[in-house]
């Protein structure tokens, strides 16, 4: 077995260990009263929707890693920099919001969880680029 596909493999998994600790602790905000916006009078369980949806779409970036990883050896170049586009846009969710506004995860334990999956997922990636034959 080529250990470059092993290893992206297995930084994968790690990926979505931490991707998927973050949709558990993501879509328990949707039907937590606390995470309400009661400043809105309109909608204050907006923010419980947001979570929701939130966990559904990082789940499906999830989803589209784990499926890269199982078909690495059949990733075509153009599929490959379609997952890499999406999981590049899912991380940058966890990470952009701090240098633009301050925002970021609760506690260090979720910063941590983040760097996990974040290495993980676009270091497997890495690992998984289909190599030109010629």
């Amino acid at each position: 077995m080529n250990s470059r596909i092993v290893v992206g493999r297995l930084l994968i998994l790690l990926g979505l260990f931490g991707g998927f600790v973050s949709v558990w602790y993501t879509l328990n905000f949707t039907w937590n009263p606390q995470f309400q916006s009661v400043n809105l009078p309109d909608a204050p369980t907006h923010s419980n929707y947001h979570a929701f949806r939130g966990a559904m779409l990082a789940l499906a970036a999830n989803l589209l890693l784990f499926w890269a990883a199982f078909k690495a050896r059949a990733l075509s170049p153009e599929v490959w920099s379609v997952v890499t586009f999406v999981a590049v846009f899912y991380y940058l969710g966890w990470w952009a919001a701090w240098p633009i506004w301050g925002l970021h995860a609760p506690s260090f334990v979720a910063e941590m969880n983040h760097v996990i999956g974040t290495v993980g997922g676009l270091g497997g990636l890495l690992f998984l680029q289909p190599r030109k034959t010629v």
